[in-house]
């Protein structure tokens, strides 16, 4: 069985070589596992005895010292319930149980539901780590904080991969991990994050080019009759986003009073709810008019419902797998194909690089070539 030690040790970070004061720390050990906690104390070299492990010399050693019996007493203790611990002791406790606080075992997927709840971030970001959190739970291979190891990191990499997830997917699942190790190290609970010592790397898996409508597809949604109210809302939010460039959250929490008239024009400018970078656009007359069908409020719709009601539309004129997403991508490439620079459809889209930008390039350059290739089939 691991036994927890402990010891008094003084100035291990050799502070006294320059001339400074050392301090007096306690040091945990189990199993080559180690912590440090401070005692608060901090002493020049001639006012430690190394042999006693005690202040001397100090004008104030009477009460430096009985500080330091006190927290021998509270280390005595810790070792003795470590030692009475019959399910193993959890050297990660080791922290709450020093700050007296109650040693309460918590799983690494509970804690990654407590930050989840937690962390100041968008709902969508939130929905987010549940499902990872979701996926930790059901794979069942990190559990314990003492799972956190390059080891399991790599087993993740290999499963997720035997389950044909896209390289973007697995990459997110690696940045929920990867962040809510770096808060455990914050709370102590973990040493250090084991991705420092990640001998492979882990690819983005950025798409080369994105889902978007051609001219003709927009123009048979825009010219769409459509008879029942739901559909009609639904084809209205969409043009919306393809006039705008707007993400489907943007789209719910569009305000029309953060608009301002200049010279009889109307702009919009806002922060990006997913990654809160500012972003700023002209109200197109075709975004004007959709305002007034809804006196200047959008109809709010769920993104489930909204990627639903796409599917039907998309069905109604021929394309598969209409989405939200698809009328930001539209947006992009219509607003490139006319000629508008891309630095400044970088700062219409909030995007937070120019390299996000550049993939609507590239997908307006694919279909460019696509034109021509089916040109030449017919001269």
């Amino acid at each position: 069985m691991a036994i927890l030690r402990f010891n008094i040790i003084y100035d291990r970070k050799h502070a006294t070589k320059s001339g400074k004061q050392g301090y007096v720390e306690v040091r945990f050990c189990m199993n080559r596992q180690q912590k440090y906690f401070s005692t608060g104390i901090k002493v020049f070299a001639d006012e430690w005895d190394y042999q006693e492990c005690k202040v001397i010399r100090h004008p104030d050693r009477m009460e430096l010292n009985q500080c330091l019996t006190a927290i021998r007493a509270k280390a005595y203790k810790i070792v003795n319930k470590a030692y009475d611990d019959e399910d193993g002791f959890d050297f990660n406790l080791l922290t709450r149980m020093f700050r007296g606080e109650p040693a309460k075992k918590i799983d690494f997927p509970t804690y990654c539901e407590q930050r989840t709840a937690a962390r100041c971030v968008s709902e969508s970001t939130r929905t987010r780590y549940r499902v990872f959190t979701r996926f930790l739970r059901s794979w069942g291979k990190i559990i314990s904080f003492s799972d956190l190891t390059v080891a399991k990191i790599r087993a993740m990499d290999e499963y997720l991969h035997t389950r044909k997830m896209g390289l973007a997917t697995i990459y997110n699942y690696h940045k929920s991990l990867k962040l809510f190790i770096n808060d455990a190290v914050i709370d102590n609970l973990v040493q250090d994050n084991p991705y420092r010592r990640l001998s492979f790397k882990i690819p983005r898996g950025d798409k080369h080019y994105v889902d978007c409508l051609t001219i003709e597809q927009f123009e048979s949604i825009r010219s769409l009759a459509v008879t029942n109210p739901h559909l009609a809302k639904v084809r209205d939010l969409f043009l919306f986003q393809c006039y705008t460039g707007l993400a489907y959250s943007d789209l719910m929490a569009f305000d029309f009073c953060k608009c301002n008239l200049i010279d009889g024009k109307f702009f919009y400018h806002n922060r990006r709810v997913k990654t809160d970078v500012d972003f700023v656009l002209q109200l197109l007359p075709q975004v004007v008019e959709i305002l007034n069908k809804y006196n200047n409020k959008l109809p709010q719709i769920s993104n489930q419902k909204y990627n639903d009601f796409l599917k039907v539309i998309g069905s109604m004129v021929g394309v598969d797998n209409l989405h939200s997403h698809m009328g930001r991508a539209t947006a992009a490439t219509m607003f490139l194909s006319k000629g508008m620079p891309i630095n400044v459809i970088s700062k219409i889209l909030g995007h937070t690089n120019l390299r996000q930008t550049q993939r609507y390039a590239r997908t307006l350059s694919r279909d460019v070539r696509s034109a021509f290739d089916a040109l030449e089939d017919k001269i």
